[in-house]
């Protein structure tokens, strides 16, 4: 690992965060170290800086500055390292014991800013070190020499005389003068500070001391690690590719009944097949790996104590495979129970339990499949997990893998301060669903897209238009959002938009079917047999290509699911010499009706909208001046002919679709959203 540390660089962050030379620095240095994965991930490792400010009175105050609660070291700013008064914290070290409770109020009342985050966890361990800057990181390369029974006796081959070896304590309190004493009793030559099982410190006078010292520390462990590695065993990497869209709506229906999750929602779910991840589910023993727990326990939270590992899965039967994963679930949880009672029992605790689904699941072959109930929640699970692997591999090359015991890890993952660090979200309506939109790239589905997304669902907008679908996605959460251009009336290229669904969320609940165009002509010329032919695979074919996939992911969720179509009043009261698009229109209406009927024996509910006079690209090109004239109106006044006398717009539409999103009783109904026109009242 090289040193990203320059002098042009730190001056430019002084200059830049206005906040002192010492904040400036701490903050350029903690993103040094956020922004490298084998260091950190997701909001682990902590930093701090000791410093002097004035009071109020101009009194002179030493403080710490220290990472706050919910920032992560890649991005922080000054203000993710509140200032807190040094003097009462270092006075703490007097004391023999101090509640969690009890430690999270001293840290709150010796802050200079009420208003600030709350310190971290291990505050008071950075205030009780003398040393000006304090890094702290869970380094891949470090904790595959600390997760071993001989943990000490390897980092000691590494470090000499300037390691201080902290044997396994819980964050907290009792950790801070544990590793205190240890650092006073090291001696002069100490500049490495390893926690047995947990991850790595260093230290220094100035920032840049502190950096490079961490990226020597683990240079050295890379070094020793690689003069140590010896031959393992593995099975060679069999890859299958292509069964995404196949095998992840099974595992995301598995999960969903396993949480009792409502029917049309569930986890969303993330897919990874890195070589990395080959390579691991490629050794011979890499299932008793997994089962031995996580790297260090500051990643119990986001992995549960194991990951749920799937021997020898036969991807030839994957319906088979969905009843082998469903049953190994049920297991999962019958063993999470145990350990929950077993602990509470052992150590004599009260506890609200958890839930107890696994949040990985290695399929060797496939590759791990993370859940989360965010997309970004998921990817944080493989990004932790995939870090974990490493330390593994490189553990097991060479020596014995022993990270903390399950004694341990219950400590940390029910600790209500380690709980805290992952924030409550709060239920949306749509939260847990997946929706594909069609015709997203303007007027109904742009705004049905964007309303989805406001409403918690992960959306796909899928349009043939590239540059109109990228502009309606762009201002959405791309977190939330993706899209994906197909053209509706190519089935394979349908197929592959809701292919793209499942390997990006991990399957679908919603179908909105909105993509359409408006022909005219008379039925009795050439012409408009020819454009009634051509609307027919527009207006009418290509809803039964969307649905048709989309109906085959959701019966392999088993889940139920949602088809709402996009009608018209002319479905209805079809217009003079508006045949090709009526037709076609009112066959839709007959196929929305026909799906209800057919699939509702798996859950599968099918509905309409009938939208009328919205200003959409079917009224391009002279059309919405043309039919006004032919009313007598202006363009306006047409938009408003209605009994209402108001224009109706696309999110009035996308409204309509937001509730037969939610409408779970209802199939077979047709919402209109047109104002008000007697002449199209459904009958």
């Amino acid at each position: 690992m090289e040193s990203r540390y320059k002098d042009a660089d730190a001056a430019k962050a002084i200059e830049k965060y206005a906040a002192g030379e010492t904040l400036g620095l701490r903050t350029y240095t903690a993103r040094l170290l956020g922004s490298v994965p084998d260091l950190v991930v997701h909001g682990g490792g902590n930093t701090s800086a000791k410093g002097t400010v004035h009071d109020r009175l101009g009194r002179e105050l030493d403080v710490l500055y220290i990472k706050g609660s919910g920032w992560d070291l890649g991005t922080i700013e000054p203000a993710g390292h509140p200032a807190v008064r040094l003097g009462p914290l270092r006075d703490l070290r007097k004391l023999e014991k101090l509640s969690d409770e009890e430690m999270v109020a001293e840290l709150r009342s010796a802050l200079l800013d009420a208003s600030a985050p709350t310190p971290s966890v291990e505050t008071l361990l950075h205030a009780f070190l003398p040393a000006k800057f304090v890094d702290h990181t869970h380094a891949d390369a470090v904790l595959a020499l600390a997760d071993q029974p001989d943990g000490e006796k390897l980092c000691r081959q590494v470090y000499g005389n300037g390691l201080v070896w902290v044997p396994y304590v819980m964050p907290g309190f009792m950790l801070a003068p544990r590793v205190a004493d240890a650092f006073e009793a090291a001696g002069k030559d100490a500049w490495v500070i390893v926690l047995q099982q947990h991850g790595v410190f260093t230290f220094g006078e100035n920032a840049k001391e502190s950096y490079e010292r961490m990226i020597r520390a683990v240079t050295m462990a890379e070094r020793a690690i690689a003069d140590k590695r010896r031959t393992v065993m593995t099975r060679g990497a069999v890859v299958v590719q292509g069964i995404e869209s196949r095998i992840l709506p099974r595992i995301r229906g598995v999960l969903a009944r396993a949480n009792s999750d409502a029917l049309e929602r569930g986890p969303i779910l993330h897919a990874r097949a890195t070589d990395a991840v080959h390579e691991f589910l490629s050794r011979s023993h890499a299932e008793d790996l997994v089962a031995i727990g996580p790297s260090t326990p500051d990643h119990v939270l986001r992995t549960k104590p194991e990951a749920l590992f799937i021997r020898d899965p036969d991807y030839s039967n994957l319906e088979g495979l969905g009843r082998r994963v469903e049953a190994a679930v049920q297991d999962y949880g019958v063993k999470y129970d145990a350990y929950f009672e077993e602990m509470c029992k052992t150590k004599g605790v009260e506890k609200k339990k958890l839930d107890s689904l696994p949040r990985v699941i290695l399929l060797p072959g496939f590759g791990m499949v993370t859940m989360g109930k965010t997309l970004a929640d998921a990817k944080v699970v493989a990004d932790v997990y995939e870090h974990s692997m490493a330390v593994m591999s490189d553990a097991d090359d060479i020596g014995t893998y022993r990270p903390v015991s399950r004694a341990d890890l219950f400590d940390v993952e029910y600790w209500s301060l380690e709980q805290a660090k992952i924030k409550p979200q709060p239920p949306m309506p749509l939260g847990g669903a997946v929706a594909l939109v069609t015709g997203a790239a303007s007027g109904i589905g742009r705004a049905t897209a964007a309303m989805y997304a406001q409403l918690g669902a992960h959306v796909v907008m899928v349009d043939r238009d590239d540059s109109g679908l990228e502009s309606a996605r762009k201002p959405l959460d791309p977190k939330r959002v993706t899209s994906y251009r197909a053209d509706m009336t190519i089935e394979g290229e349908v197929r592959a938009a809701v292919a793209h669904a499942c390997r990006t969320f991990g399957g679908l609940d919603i179908l909105v079917s909105n993509a359409g165009d408006a022909p005219q002509g008379r039925l009795d010329t050439s012409e408009g047999a020819e454009a009634l032919r051509a609307s027919l695979e527009v207006n009418l074919l290509s809803h039964n290509h969307a649905a048709r996939a989309a109906c085959e992911i959701m019966i392999a969720q088993g889940r139920g699911g949602s088809l709402i179509f996009n009608v018209s009043k002319a479905s209805f009261n079809p217009g003079k010499n508006f045949g090709p698009y009526a037709v076609a229109k009112t066959a839709l209406l007959a196929l929305t009706r026909q799906y209800a009927i057919d699939l509702g024996q798996y859950g599968i509910r099918s509905n309409a909208v009938n939208a009328d006079r919205i200003r959409t690209k079917l009224f391009a090109g002279g059309v919405v001046e043309q039919r006004a004239r032919a009313r007598g109106v202006s363009v306006d006044e047409y938009f408003r002919d209605n009994l209402l006398s108001r224009e109706v717009t696309a999110e009035d539409v996308a409204q309509a679709f937001a509730h037969l999103a939610q409408a779970r009783a209802t199939t077979g109904c047709v919402i209109t959203v047109d104002g008000g026109n007697a002449a199209a009242f459904p009958r």
